[in-house]
C-alpha cells in the first residue's frame, strides 16, 4: 500500500492510490475462488503454518482460511461470509460479482467518472436487477418435486447419496419446519470419520456409557438431560474434617442415591449430563440397569433435548416431586450404543420429526469435505422450498444483464449502471473458462439465443459446450441464493468505492480504542 506521509504519526493514501490498492486487493480475493466456479471448477490447496493441508473448492471455506490482511479484502470476506449465514450457499458468486463491480467500478472512475455517479449507477443496476430477478421466480410447492433433488445434486457437487440423504431428510422434517426462521437443515449434519453416510431419524451424541457393564440398546424409554454433574454437593474440605460436615456430606449421598432411584421409578432409562458422574452415582445407575452418559457437548444435548422434549435441569431439581420430573423427562423410540465408533445414536418416534444427515468417509479430509459440500446442498434445498428456484448455470444472471441492457440510461449513473451489466455477466464467463471454452464466444452465443427463443434459461451445458435451456436440464438455482449474492455484491462495490482516503491510525488510538 503506497502511503503518504501527512505529519509525524500519520500516514495517508491519496484518492486514485486507494482505490487502486483496494481494488488489487479485491482482485487477489476474486481470483483465490473464480477457479472453484461451475461443474468444471477445480479445488483450491490451503496450507498453514505446520504444513497442514486442506483440498477445497468451497468458497466461504477458502475465504476464510486465506491470510488476508488488507482491510479491503477484509470487507468482501465479512460479506462472503454473511452470506453463508444468511442463505448458507452462493458466496463464491457472489464474491465474483462483488470483485467484478469494483474493478469495472474503478476503471471508469480511473477515465474521470465522479465517483458518486457510479455509486448511483451501481444503485440502480442492483435494484433493477433484483426487480428481474423476482420476476424469473419459479416457486416449488411439493417436497417431492425433481426441482429439489436437482438443486441438493449441484450443490453436493453431483454425489447421488448425499443429495438422496438431504431431500429424504427434508421429507421426514416436513414443510412447516424447513420454513421457520430457527431451523435449518445444515445444522443436522454430522461428520462421521469410518463410516458410510446414512440418515438416522434421530440423533447422536458422539460419547459412550461410563462403563461397558451399561445396557447397549433400549426400546421405547424416557430420558433425563443434566445440565450439570450427577454428583453430591460439593462441600468445603476444612468442612469435612468436622463431625457436622462430615454427616451433612453423607446426607447428600443419600439424597443423590434417593433421587436416582425416584426418577428409574418412572421408567427413565438413561441420563445425560454435560458434566462429571461421581463413582456413587455410576455404581447405582450400573445396577438399577441405566444407561449414564458424562461430558456430553452442549449443542448434542440441545439437540437432544429438541428432538425427545425433555427439559435440561440441574442436579438440584433432582429432589422435586416426581410428578414435576415427569414433565421433565423426554422420550425415545430406541436408543443404541455403537461401540465401534464411540457413539450412541437415539432414534425418535416418526411424530417427532428429527433427523441427522450422517455423512460418513475413511479420512479425516474425505469426510471434512463430503460434511462441507453436504451442508451447503442442505441449506441450498430449504433456500429453494423457502423462496422458490431460477434458473442457474449463470443463465438468470445474463439474462438480467441482458434485460437492463434494453433499459439505458442517459446521464452519467450510466456508467455504474454498466459496472452492474459487466458484473452479472461474469458467473456465466467464469463457468464457460473453467469447462474450457472461449468465454467471448460462448456469452455471444447464450445472448443471441435468450433473444431469440425470450427464455431466461439459455446456457451452456459444460458437457457439449452448445447454448441449452438449462432450466429442462434440471439446471437451477434457490432465488434467495441469487438475491443475497446480487444485493451482497452491490453493497460491498458500494462500500469499497465510497473509500476516498486509507489513513493509519496511531498506536495510540488503536490502544485506546482496544481498551473501550
Amino acid at each position: 500500500m503506497a502511503l503518504k506521509e501527512l505529519n509525524e504519526g500519520s500516514e495517508v493514501d491519496g484518492y486514485l492510490a486507494a482505490l487502486v490498492t483496494n481494488c488489487g486487493a479485491i482482485r487477489a480475493v476474486t481470483e483465490a475462488v473464480q477457479g472453484t466456479l461451475g461443474p468444471k471448477g477445480l479445488d483450491c490447496m490451503l496450507v498453514d503454518a505446520f504444513g497442514g493441508v486442506m483440498v477445497t473448492n468451497d468458497g466461504v471455506t477458502i475465504l476464510r482460511a486465506m491470510d488476508a490482511s488488507h482491510p479491503a479484502a477484509q470487507i468482501l470476506i465479512n460479506a462472503a461470509e454473511h452470506q453463508e449465514e444468511q442463505v448458507g450457499d452462493g458466496t463464491t458468486t457472489a464474491t465474483i460479482i462483488a470483485g467484478t463491480l469494483v474493478n469495472e467500478g474503478v476503471n471508469q472512475i480511473i477515465k474521470g467518472v465522479p465517483v458518486i455517479k457510479v455509486i448511483e449507477g451501481i444503485r440502480l443496476g442492483v435494484q433493477r436487477a433484483l426487480q428481474f430477478l423476482a420476476e424469473a421466480v419459479t416457486p416449488v410447492e411439493d417436497l417431492t418435486s425433481p426441482i429439489l433433488y436437482r438443486i441438493a445434486l449441484i450443490a453436493a457437487r453431483e454425489h447421488n447419496d448425499l443429495a438422496e440423504l438431504i431431500v429424504r431428510a427434508a421429507q421426514i422434517v416436513g414443510s412447516e419446519r424447513l420454513t421457520e426462521d430457527w431451523f435449518k437443515l445444515s445444522d443436522q449434519v454430522v461428520a462421521v470419520e469410518g463410516t458410510q453416510s446414512a440418515l438416522i431419524q434421530g440423533t447422536i451424541v458422539n460419547r459412550l456409557p461410563i462403563n461397558r457393564e451399561m445396557p447397549r440398546r433400549f426400546s421405547g424409554v424416557k430420558i433425563m438431560i443434566i445440565d450439570d454433574a450427577l454428583e453430591p454437593l460439593k462441600i468445603d474440605n476444612e468442612a469435612l474434617t468436622t463431625e457436622a460436615g462430615f454427616n451433612h456430606h453423607l446426607r447428600m449421598e443419600e439424597e443423590l442415591i434417593v433421587n436416582i432411584r425416584k426418577i428409574a421409578a418412572f421408567g427413565v432409562k438413561a441420563l445425560f449430563t454435560d458434566r462429571v458422574i461421581c463413582d456413587l452415582a455410576e455404581e447405582l445407575l450400573t445396577d438399577l440397569g441405566m444407561i449414564g452418559v458424562q461430558g456430553v457437548a452442549a449443542d448434542e444435548w440441545r439437540r437432544l433435548a429438541e428432538m425427545t422434549g425433555a427439559r435440561p435441569l440441574k442436579r438440584g431439581s433432582l429432589s422435586k416431586t416426581t410428578e414435576e420430573l415427569q414433565k421433565m423427562t423426554g422420550t425415545v423410540n430406541e436408543i443404541i450404543v455403537d461401540d465401534k465408533f464411540k457413539q450412541i445414536r437415539i432414534l425418535g418416534r416418526p411424530d417427532q420429526k428429527y433427523v441427522t444427515i450422517m455423512v460418513g468417509a475413511y479420512t479425516k479430509e474425505v469426510v471434512s469435505e463430503k460434511e462441507r459440500i453436504t451442508k451447503d446442498a442442505a441449506a441450498a434445498l430449504q433456500a429453494a422450498w423457502r423462496g422458490g428456484v431460477v434458473p442457474g448455470g449463470g443463465s438468470m444472471e445474463m439474462s438480467i444483464a441482458r434485460k437492463l441492457s434494453n433499459l439505458p440510461v442517459r446521464d452519467m449513473t450510466c456508467y455504474g449502471y454498466q459496472c452492474v451489466i459487466e458484473a452479472l455477466k461474469k458467473p456465466l464467463i467464469q463457468i464457460c473458462a473453467n469447462a474450457g471454452f472461449n468465454p467471448l464466444e460462448k456469452v455471444a452465443e447464450v445472448i443471441g439465443s435468450q433473444e431469440q427463443q425470450d427464455l431466461n434459461s439459455i446456457g451452456i451445458n459444460c458437457e457439449t459446450g452448445v447454448a441449452a435451456d438449462l432450466a429442462e436440464l434440471g439446471i437451477w438455482d434457490p432465488y434467495l441464493v441469487k438475491l443475497q449474492a446480487i444485493q451482497t455484491a452491490g453493497e460491498v462495490g458500494e462500500a469499497i468505492l465510497r473509500i476516498h482516503m486509507i489513513i493509519k491510525m496511531k498506536e495510540a488510538t488503536i490502544d485506546h480504542d482496544q481498551e473501550t
